[in-house]
């Protein structure tokens, strides 16, 4: 009798789990737990713009970045700098899938022609968490768009089918001639395009107080790029702080971490302004920033 009134128990316990997650929900909910808010270092510059300030030693670059969430790198640079991030807690491994012609800014691109460089599959093997495509729409070309539609969504059917979570990167073509207001409004289109083609996240332009808007009309949590370099750490700070306070899940940084006088701390700093609500001031004084 007693043997089954355990068994009983032990079944009611587990009548009571959670449905089984697959693969890319279980991927995605340990990414997110890692903090509410996401600091993410992009270091895939090179891809598109060569060896800039800060990441001309990659591996070097790298090494400061453990205090990171997440890395964004290029495919090839993966296997470079992989020995990295084999410890535990280390940072997770996001790598892109698409090259995008207008993030060659050095030669004034602005026609957003985007290529698949790389499959699911092979970003598994080289051993990402995560993957990254990007999508550019409202281009002046129909032709353009779907083809860049088209492309976007063969990367997210095959993330469905490895179980990977994937990043929708909404960069809108021609960003130099909007002003704030088309812009905005461009990416909230956007990220709900995106959103709808099945990103698991989206990463865009911070487009104010009113990007609360575009987090609130977007399934799908938003991390926010760091776009050009801002003239002091401290600036960058401040758009870390703002862009979460209007709703964005995370961060991703670039040159502002790469070319802080103090990479590691920088990021520290950033984590501890977004999550810990920390004062800017003091970030910028305990971490030895400008």
């Amino acid at each position: 009798m007693a043997r089954r009134e355990g068994n009983g128990r032990r079944g009611a316990r587990l009548g009571r789990q959670r449905e089984p997650m697959d693969g890319k929900a279980f991927r995605l909910a340990r990414l997110l737990g890692r903090a509410d808010k996401l600091v993410v270092a992009a270091v895939d510059h090179g891809a598109f713009h060569g060896p800039i300030a800060g990441l001309e030693d990659p591996v070097a670059a790298c090494s400061k970045l453990m205090g990171a969430d997440a890395v964004l790198m290029a495919p090839g640079m993966i296997r470079h700098v992989a020995h990295l991030f084999a410890a535990p807690q280390s940072p997770w491994l996001i790598t892109r899938l698409l090259w995008n012609s207008t993030y060659c800014f050095q030669w004034n691109y602005s026609q957003s022609r985007h290529r698949t460089i790389l499959s699911v599959a092979q970003a598994v093997a080289l051993g990402a968490d995560v993957v990254l495509a990007s999508l550019s729409i409202n281009t002046g070309s129909e032709e353009a768009d779907a083809d860049n539609a088209g492309r976007f969504s063969a990367c997210v059917q095959q993330a469905a089918e490895l179980g990977v979570p994937i990043i929708g990167e909404y960069y809108p073509a021609g960003t130099q001639k909007m002003s704030s207001q088309e812009l905005h409004e461009n990416i909230r289109i956007g990220c709900r395009v995106a959103a709808e083609l099945g990103a698991d996240l989206i990463k865009t332009f911070y487009t104010g107080p009113q990007f609360r808007r575009i987090a609130e009309s977007a399934p799908a949590p938003i991390l926010v790029l760091g776009a050009e370099k801002t003239p002091q750490d401290r600036d960058a700070l401040k758009l870390a702080r703002d862009a979460a306070a209007a709703g964005a899940r995370g961060i991703v940084f670039g040159r502002n971490i790469l070319q802080s006088a103090n990479p590691a701390g920088f990021v520290q700093a950033v984590r501890a302004v977004m999550n810990q609500q920390a004062d800017i001031d003091q970030a910028v004084r305990q971490y030895g920033l400008t």
